[in-house]
């Protein structure tokens, strides 16, 4: 019997106990990021803070103090300190603070000092949170890039040259910039449409002082059956600084290869003449260019030489690839009496790199006298052949009838 009472006692304990000690309020605070990263001397450090409650209650007047000591101080806010009221089990919250750098910070690692309490526990606790400061000259920059010609066609050479200058107080020695003439597609490496032409894909340059600039030229060709579109090429440069760490940077230089197009309008086929007014004309549009072209819309404006017959004076035709053509056909009728008509035409499109071009032309057409189609046509647009074909029926015809007439009348005399 005691035995069960002191197990009840236990378990009644146990009950209680539980409760209170799950009930718990656990604060962490963390660094989520800052911007600009890295941050500079100078600079102006926005930084954001993961407060999260790990503990299975409500965490109520948490309290977040920035106490900041050099190279850090707190910039345009009225007040270093943000509260949040209550926050949930398991959840957390993000606050942000706005940080001024020293202009004489050092770099490397520096310590942003925080203090934070909530309700239960009112004292304040300290958490050093660490920011990167790195002086914006400790690298070397990409000062410009220049590709000329700006728009390369496909079987010529272009130049590109990428300017690198030394903002640093010290020198850097053994400079590479290397082109990559290759791009990786999923898991396959791809040629890049480009040839190094007089020199290879990799130039150095052993000594850069401060304050100066190093050119890097490269002359390419590229490929005859290169398609027309904006291509990025990858490249590397790598130096060492002063105090002998190598460094090495990436980037992309973007290279856009077409042509202009080449689009001809001519007439294909009309069944108009001199004779016949009202017909139909079909426009031939030819792309000779190297490049395909998209947005293709062919527009036949009015003329007091004609009247457009067709219910539209536009027709699109959309893409057409290099070394190929489309037809359009227009109904008109024609309302003067010259043999020669200027049809004027617009037509509109994109090229390869959708880049938009509108161009005017005239086409010729040249009204025929259909007689002088056919060298055997006669009297009223009759072949000779025929009225030879009809007279010869005709005479059959009075030679039969002749000859029945002539029996006829010998039958009578007998």
């Amino acid at each position: 019997m005691n035995k069960n009472i002191m197990f009840i006692v236990t378990m009644l304990f146990v009950l209680l106990i539980v409760p209170i000690v799950s009930a718990e309020v656990g604060i962490d605070l963390t660094l989520s990021k800052y911007e600009p990263f890295p941050a500079s001397p100078g600079q102006v450090v926005k930084v954001w803070l993961l407060v999260q409650n790990t503990g299975d209650t409500d965490a109520k007047d948490v309290v977040i103090q920035l106490a900041p000591q050099a190279p850090f101080s707190l910039y345009n806010q009225a007040s270093d300190t943000k509260t949040i009221p209550i926050l949930g089990a398991q959840k957390d919250y993000l606050i942000d603070f706005n940080v001024k750098v020293d202009d004489n910070a050092a770099q490397g690692y520096n310590n942003l000092k925080v203090k934070y309490s909530y309700g239960a526990n009112p004292s304040m606790q300290d958490r050093n949170l660490q920011i990167y400061i790195q002086a914006k000259d400790a690298t070397l920059g990409i000062e410009s890039v220049k590709v000329d010609p700006a728009e390369i066609s496909p079987g010529s050479d272009g130049k590109i040259t990428i300017t690198v200058k030394n903002n640093a107080p010290a020198s850097m020695t053994d400079l590479t910039l290397k082109l990559q003439l290759q791009a990786i597609v999923g898991s396959t490496v791809v040629d890049l449409p480009f040839a190094p032409m007089d020199s290879s894909v990799e130039h150095k340059e052993y000594l850069l002082e401060p304050g100066k600039s190093a050119d890097f030229t490269y002359t390419l060709r590229v490929y005859p059956d290169a398609v027309s579109k904006v291509y990025k090429i990858p490249f590397s440069l790598t130096y060492y600084d002063s105090i002998g760490t190598q460094r090495n940077k990436t980037d992309f230089i973007g290279v856009v290869v077409n042509s202009v197009p080449d689009l001809s309008v001519l007439i294909d086929k009309t069944d108009l003449s001199e004779q016949v007014k009202t017909g139909s004309v079909t426009l031939k549009i030819v792309n000779k260019g190297l490049s395909d072209i998209k947005f293709l819309n062919i527009i036949m404006r009015s003329s007091q030489d004609y009247e457009l017959l067709s219910n539209s004076d536009t027709t699109y035709v959309g893409n057409l690839v290099s070394d190929d053509y489309q037809t359009a056909e227009y109904k008109i009728n024609v309302k003067t009496t010259k043999n020669q008509l200027a049809i004027p035409i617009t037509i509109q499109y994109r090229d390869a790199n959708n880049k938009y071009y509108e161009k005017n032309v005239n086409v010729a057409l040249n009204l025929i006298d259909s007689n002088k189609l056919n060298p055997t046509k006669g009297v009223a647009g009759y072949s000779w052949i025929t009225i030879i074909v009809v007279l010869l029926i005709i005479g059959g015809i009075w030679y039969y009838f002749k000859n029945k007439n002539k029996k006829n009348k010998k039958g009578q005399i007998y």
